[in-house]
């Protein structure tokens, strides 16, 4: 007889960049039966995909989203393709300019109407310099 459930599908996947450099990450999504994951809604609209980045104090240091906000700590780099469920992270050196050291982040879709969100990824992201 089973005594735990678990319904966090997270990947845990560990990071590490150089701080201003270029940063690219793709990332294909698919069901636990190896179907293709649907970014869209009923409605067709595509769900909103983001890749947060928090300091030790849970304090938003930088985010990149697949689409336009008012926060200027999320820029909008991220690239949704929707056969296959791809997601595509690819930001100039620009952007990339957080100090050195260890950051926790959080990938994740969510839907237009926030019904829905779905973690697909969390981690440590080492930020490293010269």
């Amino acid at each position: 007889m089973a005594t735990k459930i678990s319904i966090d599908v997270a990947s845990v996947v560990d990071i590490t960049a150089r701080r201003n450099d270029s940063f690219y990450l793709k990332t294909e999504l698919t069901n636990s039966d190896g179907t293709i994951y649907n970014l869209e809604d009923p409605e067709g609209r595509t769900h909103s995909v983001f890749f947060e980045v928090y300091d030790a104090n849970d304090i938003l240091v930088l985010a990149f989203s697949s689409s336009a906000n008012s926060n200027p700590l999320i820029y909008p780099t991220i690239d949704v393709n929707l056969s296959p469920a791809t997601l595509t992270i690819s930001h100039p050196s620009s952007y990339f300019t957080i100090r050195s050291g260890t950051y926790k982040y959080k990938y994740y879709v969510r839907s237009y109407n926030l019904s829905i969100v779905n973690t697909i990824m969390v981690g440590k992201l080492k930020v490293v310099d010269i």
